[in-house]
């Protein structure tokens, strides 16, 4: 089932990793998503004035910075459930292609790893 907090930060509370976004364990990223939302409230953390942490402000832009990459994540892993959850033959077959051309090009596959490792900014 797909969850996911339309805010995950308010009142001087964060929803971090599975409390924020519940992601299918398909492709592992459920971990990496949570350790990003961690590094990035870490840096902003760090970024503001000691009487703004925790403030509406500060947590505004955390969510507006985490916003692109936790919706890729979340976009990302429940599309992976449908796709390879159907085994019609109008889907396998490309599904096969687009698995081996990634297999095949080895920029593509390195572009495709750093984005499930680091994100999409």
């Amino acid at each position: 089932m797909l969850e996911f907090a339309r805010e995950p930060a308010r009142a001087r509370c964060v929803a971090l990793g599975n409390a924020a976004q519940t992601l299918h364990p398909v492709a592992g990223q459920g971990f990496n998503v949570g350790l990003r939302d961690a590094w990035e409230l870490a840096q902003i953390v760090l970024d503001s004035p000691r009487d703004e942490i925790g403030d509406e402000a500060m947590l505004r832009r955390y969510s507006r910075g985490r916003r692109t990459d936790r919706m890729a994540g979340i976009a990302f892993t429940h599309g992976l459930v449908r796709l390879f959850g159907n085994d019609l033959p109008l889907v396998r077959w490309p599904r096969g292609l687009a698995l081996t051309l990634l297999d095949s090009v080895p920029p593509a596959k390195r572009a495709f790893t750093h984005a499930m490792l680091f994100g999409i900014r």
